[in-house]
């Protein structure tokens, strides 16, 4: 799977948390969604928004692209045969990191482990979960 049918099929299965998602699906969404993020945090930082309002800005950017990114995670953990929620196991972490102020480095653990698990090979075949996601 390319770049571009990976937005695609995120996008289109924007509410779709029981099928899997191949790594390439996964990865390129989470690619797509960090391209998405910087272009949009870099073109409020360049209008100069106040800080209030860049926190408003940036609720309602997330909230369109933050549901396809919740579903394609559990599509890809639904591919090695676990339940799609399992992503909330990483929840503690990435708000631990935000009362304790850490300078993001638990954040950082929390996302590589996250990057690590969501990394493993998925089940060959059918699982409970539907058949192998095409590459």
């Amino acid at each position: 799977m390319n770049f571009i049918e990976a937005i695609s099929s995120g996008l289109n299965n924007y509410f779709n948390f029981k099928d899997r998602a191949s790594k390439s699906a996964f990865w390129y969404f989470l690619l797509f969604e960090f391209i998405y993020f910087f272009i949009a945090g870099f073109l409020l930082g360049m209008m100069g928004v106040s800080e209030d309002i860049f926190s408003i800005a940036a609720l309602f950017l997330v909230l369109p692209i933050a549901v396809p990114g919740i579903a394609v995670t559990a599509r890809r953990i639904h591919d090695f045969g676990k339940s799609g929620w399992m992503q909330c196991i990483f929840i503690p972490g990435f708000v631990i990191d935000e009362f304790l102020g850490t300078g993001y480095v638990i954040w950082l653990v929390t996302f590589i482990i996250f990057a690590i698990y969501c990394s493993q090979k998925g089940t060959n075949g059918k699982n409970k979960f539907g058949s192998k996601p095409r590459k």
